[in-house]
């Protein structure tokens, strides 16, 4: 395997100047892993990142597979993910992930390299006004231009991308702060602690919400949980599962909200809306009460919002942003506003001793599964994405039950990333990492490489497209160049699939720009370093479950091209209507 190599000079470095002072604050962060690609801007930020023996950097091939990697590396860890680009389309290659990670509440902080402060707005050489860019898209953005500023600004930036609802800041660090002298004592004193961010809201704000979702519980004879990605960042999965104890809801789950409960559990009804599955779509149109649990309501969930859950007396959604309950259908919504880990707890004991139970309702739920079973239309003679996912499923749990490894799935964007969320299983403690509310194609395959830095035991799995990894196909030889042993699977069907099946059923079936069958992914993963060992493409189902035995026995990366038909991403609930149009 090669590395990269940090050749050292015959003369000593010196840490004196304000990129060894920006390294050293984000150290004094807490920051152990930096994502990042040179340029000219930032060359003093990388020497200084290079040099200092407590971080560890990963370079990339582009900006946007850095910056997905950080986002990557914070959805895995709850930390804050860091990325460093240079100036000009250094910085604009990272407007997607930034944009992604305002939309998915993921903690980032960007970093990018700046013109000097005397070129500002001379239309100098790579000068790109990020700051206006970015602004509506982060938390906050800084123009940093002086050495005085760093430590204020790194413990703000820091702070406002964990603190309430996370999401991304940008800090545009200029060439001359960064080349600044430093003097010894305006760094930060080695080992000192940050303090903790806070992310709930004063205690007690929530109390009456509480008590009148028990009352909502307590009448209701059809209740349904839509379970939001907000449960995996509020790191509250165990206290949705210590309520199940005293409201055994059905649960259903949002795309990225797959991870809250494991799909086991005796109420686990797998994913709502526009690609789920008929008996989860039919549960939230005919229960009395609806309560969502860190999910946005958003449009690939209601369709039309004037007929969602129309049987629904109240829409209870519990988010850490009032602004995003006061979103969509606000007339219709009880709020409750905190941290879902205190929320749900609150909950718990609110309803101790309740015996609350919903027979007649479990009843219909169990008949309705009969008649529409969650299932694909099988056909023996092909490698069915549906059938790939099922035989990894069973080839996972083989393997996890010898190695006792945590195992993190990212996608790519596309129908691949559609059936993933409704066939992956996943046990207790698992996660499933993907764009959601961008859909972000060639986000998947750098998140990976983000997660397996975070965990580097972890069993980690990129399921990708055709399509969606031509986004970031550039960033395997990323994972080969570091020895990464993530195994990534990539189901064929020459092109968009999703937007092939739209065109046929939307467009009177004129297919525009969808296909793409030229590329050759084997040959592409060796020309990236890939020993072609470590490469495989199947094309019966027979020979599936040996190859995928193959490649998780080792700790190497393997990459597998599945060669899948195009088929259409079924049950579809076509935008803007409702369940009563789905297409099964």
């Amino acid at each position: 395997m090669q590395h990269s190599v940090y050749v050292e000079t015959a003369l000593p470095r010196t840490k004196d100047r304000g990129a060894d002072l920006f390294v050293a604050l984000l150290r004094a962060q807490g920051v152990h892993h930096v994502m990042g690609l040179t340029g000219g801007a930032i060359m003093e930020g990388m020497d200084a990142l290079q040099a200092d023996e407590h971080l560890e950097m990963y370079i990339f091939q582009t900006e946007p597979g850095a910056a997905w990697a950080a986002m990557g590396y914070a959805r895995a860890t709850g930390r804050v993910g860091v990325c460093v680009v240079t100036s000009g389309p250094g910085a604009t290659n990272t407007i997607t992930a930034i944009a992604d990670a305002h939309r998915d509440n993921v903690p980032l902080v960007v970093i990018t390299g700046q013109v000097p402060t005397a070129a500002r707005n001379t239309d100098a050489f790579q000068e790109t006004n990020i700051v206006e860019i970015a602004a509506p898209i982060t938390k906050k953005v800084y123009y940093l231009n002086r050495t005085a500023d760093m430590p204020a600004v790194l413990h703000e930036a820091f702070r406002l991308a964990k603190q309430g609802r996370p999401g991304p800041v940008l800090i545009d660090l200029t060439k001359d702060a960064q080349q600044a002298p430093v003097p010894p004592e305006a760094f930060p004193v080695p080992g000192a602690s940050v303090s903790a961010v806070s992310s709930a809201p004063a205690p007690g704000l929530a109390d009456a919400a509480l008590e009148a979702v028990v009352a909502c519980l307590r009448q209701a004879e059809r209740p349904v949980i839509i379970a939001g990605y907000g449960v995996v960042l509020a790191n509250a999965r165990h206290e949705l599962q210590r309520l199940l104890e005293v409201a055994p809801c059905p649960v259903v789950h949002t795309l990225p909200g797959k991870a809250a409960l494991p799909t086991t559990h005796p109420c686990y009804y797998g994913m709502l809306g526009m690609h789920g599955f008929y008996i989860s779509n039919w549960l939230v149109h005919h229960a009395d009460l609806v309560v969502s649990l860190g999910s946005r309501y958003d449009d690939r969930i209601t369709g039309d919002p004037r007929r969602f859950a129309p049987q629904a007396r109240c829409l209870v959604h519990f988010d850490i942003d009032p602004a995003q309950i006061a979103k969509v259908l606000p007339e219709r919504k009880l709020g409750v506003v905190g941290d879902l880990k205190d929320t749900l707890a609150a909950l718990r004991r609110r309803l101790a001793g309740s015996a609350l139970d919903f027979p007649r309702w479990r009843r219909a739920i169990t008949e309705v599964e009969k008649r529409y079973p969650s299932t694909y239309a099988r056909r023996p003679e092909w490698l069915q994405a549906q059938y790939a996912l099922e035989v990894l499923n069973e080839v996972v749990r083989q393997r996890v039950t010898q190695t006792g490894q945590q195992v993190i799935y990212t996608t790519e964007v596309g129908d691949h990333q559609m059936w993933a969320g409704q066939h992956v299983a996943l046990q207790d403690g698992w996660q499933f990492i993907t764009s959601s509310g961008q859909g972000a194609m060639g986000s998947g395959l750098p998140m990976a490489i983000g997660a397996q830095i975070a965990h580097p035991a972890s069993l980690v799995i990129c399921l990708a497209g055709d399509g969606s990894l031509r986004f970031s196909e550039a960033e395997l030889e990323t994972i080969w160049e570091y020895d990464l042993p993530i195994k990534t699977l990539v189901f064929n069907n020459d092109g968009y699939g999703i937007v092939r099946m739209w065109n046929h059923r939307f467009y009177e079936g004129r297919e525009t720009g969808v296909i793409k069958r030229h590329k050759d992914w084997t040959l592409l993963a060796r020309g990236n370093g890939f020993d072609a060992s470590c490469v495989d493409r199947v094309t019966a189902p027979a020979d599936l479950a040996a190859v995928l035995q193959r490649a998780l026995a080792h700790r190497h990366p393997h990459f597998i091209e599945l060669m899948t038909p195009y088929e259409e991403c079924l049950p579809l609930m076509p935008p803007g209507q409702s369940f009563n149009e789905m297409i099964l």
